[in-house]
């Protein structure tokens, strides 16, 4: 265990890797005239479209699919458990940092994703497919290519599934009484389900039930927030003050070495678990755009931009804002029972049933859809006839992780999703520097 965190602090997750996502949203957003600020011409052209939900052929997934699908990915422990956390080890102003990670992320979201569309292939049948590794492959050789498909399929089987059915398994053990084994057995049939479903079928399920379960988690949130507002402005304080605290993680006096002040130490858990639930900039929700009926690179593009924004600016800020105005976090632990905290000092005894069934819906469908991210890689690497094998060692896994130490396991993912995000951020820059990605006067 202490080599997996020494690789995610020192190598990893370091400075460097810091430095490059962040280096890479703000190149982007210059690129592309801080688009991010316009959101009512993004929703002008996403939501209002008249092609929103438009699905001619009934292979692809529709541009609002797309968006569900995406959500359905990103959204539940990434937004819940992470994001506490976050909070634990890096302190209140790992907040701030997770939205300025989103801030940024929502530039680099939308050129991976236009890229893909650009590079996308069309099967026989007529249905589209794609994925970072193509244009990554195009800058880099296609052994590069590979290397981000391997590790998308290794973190797929970490972070896209053992984390979230630990999640799953530990929520419904505190909120039912549910054993984990019980629970890995659940898990495997319920995302069974789903993966051998096919994607179109998961997108028609994500959306229906993904708007409807964001409501209500949002709800649940905002009702803790009014119940204790008086607490908000101290908690937005807190957020700002922290982010920008230069005393060392470990006491009371300047820290001459920035690495271990409170501000580096919320930067960088702000930026993994920012990156962790949105994942802008490791090139995963490609794979999806690529599937979108949608013709226009621009618009499915801003597409993923808002699942960005809707993921971390809005569902993990009032999460935050949730924990940090009950003081949840002042009571210790690792952070996986912040939210759970917050919700139990509004709503009783009720909100662990409450959290735990959010946690365990979120934790399926996240899971259900990185398993389409493996499958489309293990086609681009081994072919077709490995997809079977996979998606039985998928399911298989879903028991591993519920029944797993976690601490292990968000170890492991953290290392895969950084080794992911080297080769699909450079890639981004080469291309930024030749290509103008964007035009939002198109119709």
């Amino acid at each position: 265990m202490n080599i997996i965190h020494f690789i995610n602090e020192k190598l990893v997750w370091g400075v460097p890797a810091l430095v490059l996502f962040l280096g890479t949203g703000i190149y982007l957003s210059v690129k592309l005239g801080f688009f991010q600020l316009n959101l009512p011409r993004i929703i002008k052209m996403t939501f209002l479209h008249k092609n929103t939900a438009a699905n001619p052929d009934g292979k692809s997934l529709s541009p609002f699919q797309t968006l569900t699908s995406v959500l359905a990915v990103t959204l539940g422990t990434g937004n819940i458990v992470a994001l506490g956390t976050a909070i634990a080890f890096g302190g209140a102003g790992a907040v701030f940092w997770m939205v300025v990670s989103a801030f940024f992320g929502m530039a680099t979201a939308y050129a991976e994703n236009y890229l893909g569309m650009l590079h996308r292939k069309k099967k026989p049948d007529g249905s589209r497919w794609g994925g970072a590794f193509l244009y990554i492959g195009r800058v880099f050789g296609d052994g590069w290519g590979k290397f981000f498909a391997l590790c998308c399929i290794l973190a797929c089987l970490g972070m896209g599934n053992m984390t979230q059915m630990n999640a799953l398994a530990t929520s419904l053990e505190r909120g039912f009484g549910v054993p984990l084994k019980v629970s890995g057995v659940m898990a495997m049939v319920l995302v069974g389900l789903l993966v051998f479903g096919g994607a179109v079928m998961f997108g028609q399920v994500t959306e229906k039930v993904i708007p409807a379960l964001s409501l209500i988690y949002i709800v649940g949130c905002v009702a803790v927030i009014v119940v204790n507002f008086g607490a908000v402005p101290e908690a937005l304080l807190r957020i700002v003050r922290e982010a920008f605290d230069f005393r060392a993680a470990g006491g009371g006096f300047l820290g001459f070495a920035i690495m271990r002040s409170k501000m580096f130490m919320g930067m960088s858990w702000g930026f993994r678990r920012g990156i962790f639930s949105n994942e802008a900039g490791l090139g995963t929700t490609v794979i999806l755009s690529s599937m979108s009926s949608e013709e226009s690179a621009v618009r499915q593009s801003l597409w993923a931009s808002l699942a960005v924004f809707i993921d971390t600016v809005i569902i993990c800020v009032l999460t935050a804002l949730a924990i940090l105005v009950t003081g949840a976090d002042k009571a210790g632990g690792d952070g996986a029972m912040f939210a759970s905290a917050a919700f139990g000092q509004t709503f009783g005894g009720y909100a662990d049933m409450f959290l735990s069934a959010c946690i365990a819906l979120f934790a399926v469908a996240t899971a259900s859809g990185w398993s389409f991210f493996g499958s489309v890689c293990v086609e681009y690497l081994f072919g077709r006839r490995f997809l079977l094998p996979f998606a039985v060692i998928f399911v298989l896994c879903c028991y591993i992780g519920a029944t797993t130490r976690p601490v292990l396991i968000w170890g492991i993912a953290d290392i895969f999703n950084g080794l992911m995000a080297v080769p699909n951020l450079l890639a981004l820059l080469v291309f930024a520097w030749k290509l103008d990605l964007i035009d939002l006067h198109e119709n």
